[in-house]
């Protein structure tokens, strides 16, 4: 008796979700895993993974991040002068919001409420907090 492929489950919880968000078909991820589109089936009923149920995600993700080059674009046609003051307005709009999420952590006294915002920010600023436990 041949020997059974095994395939552990987080490959196929994977595949599950690169199928639902339409990336990969069935007979695409049997070529890839060695195994018959049947199985393939077999494991996607199993998890209830539906083919392309979640397109939206991805199709959402590609318009934010066109949006995202289209204002870069504009942003690169702006003169030296008029693209620093709109990354000043930008700068000194996220820090507003990010005080703003403090003001309103502190008036309901727990401050890791704003934990949030503060890692978006330092995200923008190419810094990884440090989380202590």
């Amino acid at each position: 008796m041949p020997a059974k492929n095994t395939i552990s489950e987080q490959t196929w919880d994977e595949q599950a979700a690169l199928y639902e968000l339409g990336f990969k078909h069935g007979n695409q991820i049997a070529r890839e895993l060695g195994v018959s589109p049947q199985t393939v089936s077999r494991q996607m009923k199993s998890r209830g993974a539906v083919k392309g149920c979640r397109v939206s995600e991805s199709v959402q993700d590609l318009k934010a991040a066109i949006d995202r080059k289209a204002r870069c674009a504009a942003l690169m046609d702006l003169s030296d002068s008029q693209r620093r003051r709109r990354v000043v307005e930008a700068n000194l709009e996220a820090v507003g919001q990010m005080v703003a999420a403090l003001l309103e952590a502190d008036r309901q006294g727990d401050l890791t409420l704003a934990a949030p915002m503060v890692d978006r920010m330092a995200s923008m600023l190419g810094q990884k907090r440090k989380r202590h436990r």
